[in-house]
Order: structure tokens, then C-alpha cells, then sequence
């Protein structure tokens, strides 16, 4: 699940981060990363956070 926060134009994959752990009541909520980073005309950046902890998984799993 991927959370878009539109104050800062940040996506983050939820329990990645700290900022996804409480409430994310003012993110919006999407089912694919597509999703999510179509929604929004402006740059989306990915949260380095929750991009490392993605690429330390993918690592895992090779």
C-alpha cells in the first residue's frame, strides 16, 4: 500500500517509516505505486526511507 503525502508531494510504502506508522489520516491512499504517482501532476519523490528499506528487501530476496 502506498501513501502520498500532498503537503510535501513524498510517497511512502506504508510501515516503511516512521511517518506511516500513526495516523495518515492527510495522506491519500493508493493499491499501486503507478497509481499514486499518477495522481498528482507535480514531481512525486519517493521517501528515502522507505526506498532504502525497499531496496534492502529486494536485496534479500535475490
Amino acid at each position: 500500500m502506498f501513501l502520498y503525502n500532498p503537503k510535501r508531494h513524498t510517497l511512502h510504502i506504508k510501515g516503511y517509516c516512521q511517518h506511516t506508522k500513526g495516523s495518515c489520516a492527510e495522506y491519500s491512499v493508493f493499491e499501486t505505486e503507478d497509481e499514486a504517482l499518477a495522481y498528482d501532476g507535480r514531481a512525486v519523490s519517493m521517501c528515502k526511507l522507505c526506498q532504502k528499506k525497499r531496496e534492502k528487501i529486494m536485496e534479500e530476496k535475490k
